[in-house]
């Protein structure tokens, strides 16, 4: 990811020609052009707050580059105070771009980090302190902000693997390393890492590797944005939008695949059908906010009985389903009871008694394949009867009512005792 991996044989031939103005030339055009896709990605989603810190770190980044090269090292404090210190700013802001990103708030660190540039800065000029310790103190602060950036992407999971992540890695790797080098170098008033280098591996340092750091670090910053625009559009697809279970084609899906990995593995599995007693009295009597407020509750509430390997969905209006990988009938049972008992147990509303019906539709580990139809026609079959003769209760399908429309007639009533 270096320069000179990427030019390979080229590079000295380059770089022969290659001077820091023209380097630096560079460097404010690759700036521009990552402001112009910052503000353009921002002008799209203005509603985005990672994309407003982003716009606004492109713009002052690029700034803070064209003011520090205009002015070519020259003791000019005005100049000096405005680039150095834009350019900070405008690192800040995308940390707080990728805080924003992770749904947290900028905290004071970033303040405290521009304010301390700031006054350390300044302190330089007052000294009348060289070029070399002015470029050591940007280039610490510029390896700092980019080490709260590896660390942000670290805390929160975001360095996973995708090309996106390992992009941003290879990005934040080379600008700390660069900037590293940069500050120690300066230290100990290396001329060739300066601002004004003649010096080939001057120009590599001071000017293509942050050139090609920032341009990598930004695209990978659009590539995660956008990674998460899918991962979004994608639960949008599979979910339920009010009580975020999978949807009905999900289930539909996943419960056929199921079913297929059921038959390969010889194991048994369960299909239950739940639907909410006396639904249509709750929205009458409490309205239907209360009611929405009912399925949300009692997704939560089968979300926290069942296993993490079960399926839940919401199947349609009060109506939902789940499946039960490796369980069998006498799974079932237990199953069965524990649901009705947590149902039973939660107060809805803070103050509301509910109670649901399920019907049971049982895959036996050694049985032929069945059809998800088959299956949840069965279990809603057995729903009906448990509906019928009192509710609050569950059924178990037979295998018989697998083969039959019928299904009830050969189900077995379980209620409360």
């Amino acid at each position: 990811m270096t320069a000179g991996c990427e030019c390979g044989q080229v590079t000295v031939g380059l770089l022969n020609i290659m001077d820091a103005l023209t380097a630096g030339s560079a460097l404010i055009a690759v700036q521009l052009c990552v402001a112009v896709i910052m503000a353009g990605t921002f002008y799209t989603l203005p509603e985005e707050k990672c994309t407003r810190y982003w716009a606004q770190s492109g713009a002052l980044v690029g700034l803070g580059v064209l003011v520090i090269i205009i002015n070519a090292g020259a003791p000019n404090y005005p100049l000096l105070i405005i680039g150095n210190n834009t350019l900070i700013a405008g690192l800040i802001c995308q940390w707080w771009g990728l805080q924003a990103f992770h749904g947290r708030n900028p905290g004071r660190l970033g303040w405290v980090v521009l304010g301390a540039y700031f006054l350390l800065y300044g302190l330089l000029l007052l000294v009348k302190a060289d070029i070399a310790d002015r470029s050591a103190l940007s280039a610490a602060a510029s390896a700092l902000i980019f080490i709260l950036n590896f660390h942000e992407l670290w805390m929160r999971g975001t360095l996973r693997v995708s090309f996106a992540s390992a992009l941003a890695t290879g990005a934040l790797v080379l600008l700390i390393g660069g900037f590293t080098f940069r500050a120690v170098a300066s230290v100990l008033h290396d001329a060739a890492y300066l601002a004004t280098t003649t010096s080939a591996a001057g120009v590599i340092v001071v000017y293509f590797l942050p050139l090609v750091g920032t341009l990598l670090f930004s695209v990978a910053l659009m590539l995660l944005y956008f990674e998460r625009l899918v991962q979004t559009k994608h639960h949008i697809a599979t979910h339920d939008e009010l009580t975020g279970l999978l949807n009905r084609r999900a289930i539909i899906c996943l419960g056929e695949r199921e079913i297929d990995l059921a038959l390969r593995t010889r194991e048994p599995l369960s299909v239950a059908y739940i639907d909410v007693d006396h639904f249509k009295q709750i929205n009458d009597e409490l309205g239907h906010e209360n009611g929405d407020a009912v399925l949300v509750e009692l997704a939560q509430v089968l979300t926290d009985t069942c296993r993490s390997t079960d399926l839940i969905g919401r199947y349609g209006g009060e109506e939902f389903c789940i499946v039960f990988p490796g369980i069998g009938l006498e799974g079932v049972e237990i199953l069965g009871t524990r649901l009705l008992n947590a149902v039973r147990a939660h107060r809805f509303c803070g103050r509301l008694a509910v109670t649901i019906s399920i019907g049971f539709a049982v895959l036996p580990a050694d049985g032929e394949r069945r059809p998800w139809k088959d299956l949840i026609n069965a279990a809603d079959s057995a729903l009906y009867r448990a509906k019928k003769t009192g509710r609050d209760g569950f059924r178990i399908a037979s295998e018989a009512a697998l083969d039959e429309s019928s299904a009830g007639e050969a189900s077995h009533l379980h209620t409360s005792g």
